[in-house]
């Protein structure tokens, strides 16, 4: 199997875990590692708006950095 496409599955597995626990920091850390791996800017911007609605509510350090990451491409003002 393709290691892009393990990391990929890996991610997805680690996501579906993350939602079942009930883990915000972890959704969120995740989420914005999906944003940043893809090479797709509409997947990644997705990806970035799950990540910081989270990190949003988990009061997450990253925040702000999410915030950023969806500025620099329009989809926050």
């Amino acid at each position: 199997m393709d290691s892009s496409i393990k990391n990929k599955i890996d991610l997805e597995e680690k996501i579906l875990t993350a939602h079942q626990n009930n883990d915000g920091v972890k959704l969120a850390e995740l989420y914005a590692k999906a944003a940043y791996t893809t090479s797709n800017l509409n997947k990644a911007c997705f990806f970035m708006v799950n990540a910081y609605t989270l990190a949003l509510e988990c009061n997450h350090p990253d925040t702000l950095s999410f915030f950023q990451f969806l500025q620099k491409y329009d989809r926050e003002k």
